[in-house]
């Protein structure tokens, strides 16, 4: 049954006005919250197969504080089209093209994408208050699992998918 993780990076730093956006290093805050989400995924067993990360430096900053936390092996592809994506679409087809064979892919990359492609894959949710949670606010370093059922792959489309779980750092006691 295949499981989404659609996570966002942890809060980025603007100290340094010289750096443009793909180059913001994660801010102390978000380092603390990328360490306190990667216990909470360990805690809750969260163990992908495959993840798709953004190229940018907070994400793959993100992406080394929590690889420890994460149960399992898992291939890692950073694809700068996840930097890029400026619609949901475009992360549905990309995601459409996961290998087959794997059951549990975590995307991480920004927002508003990855807000977008959690309420639009979003049909039902486990947990009302979680879905309007994140209908509110996806914020940095937030976590959306996502069941899609029996469906491959290839067949990820909008209204697929049951919302299980909804983390943020802010409301975990990791």
């Amino acid at each position: 049954m295949p499981v989404l993780y659609v996570f966002r990076h942890a809060k980025s730093s603007w100290s340094d006005s010289t750096l443009g956006d793909f180059d913001r290093p994660l801010a102390n805050r978000g380092i603390k919250a990328a360490n306190k989400m990667g216990a909470v995924m360990r805690d809750s067993g969260i163990s992908p197969d495959f993840i798709l990360c953004s190229t940018s430096r907070r994400t793959r900053e993100t992406l080394g504080l929590i690889l420890p936390h994460l149960k399992g092996e898992c291939r890692i592809l950073m694809e700068d089209c996840v930097y890029k994506m400026q619609e949901t679409i475009e992360l549905i087809d990309r995601l459409r093209r996961v290998p087959a064979g794997v059951g549990r892919v975590m995307v991480i990359g920004h927002n508003p994408i990855m807000q977008d492609i959690s309420l639009s894959l979003c049909k039902t949710a486990n947990n009302p208050e979680n879905l309007d949670a994140m209908t509110e606010k996806f914020p940095t370093a937030a976590l959306a699992v996502l069941d899609l059922g029996d469906a491959p792959w290839p067949a990820l489309s909008p209204h697929c998918a049951t919302l299980t779980d909804f983390k943020t750092p802010k409301e975990t006691s990791a």
